[in-house]
């Protein structure tokens, strides 16, 4: 028995390399941006998964402990330092 397609379905041509470009229309629905990261896996039935990974923590929570990646980091240094000089030592 054949699978069913949705009407809702894209077309999606493989490219040298492997490459395959995810339309604007899919991208748009799942809220995927340039440079987020997929996996992927094969079904039993041949059907490819795709799933897209959760963003960093940075991307999730931008602003929170700084503007840009060099000011979280300098951030999260300073938290270290506290623990360290907090820390009892025995």
């Amino acid at each position: 028995m054949d699978t069913l397609i949705p009407a809702n379905t894209e077309l999606v041509n493989l490219r040298a390399k492997n490459q395959l470009t995810l339309p604007d229309a899919i991208a748009k629905q799942v809220g995927a941006e340039p440079g987020d990261r997929f996996r992927a896996w094969v079904q039993d039935d041949g059907s490819i998964i795709l799933r897209r990974c959760s963003r960093s923590a940075y991307g999730k929570y931008r602003g929170v402990w700084g503007d840009t990646p060099e000011e979280t980091a300098a951030h999260l240094r300073e938290l270290r330092d506290d623990w360290e000089r907090d820390r009892p030592w025995y």
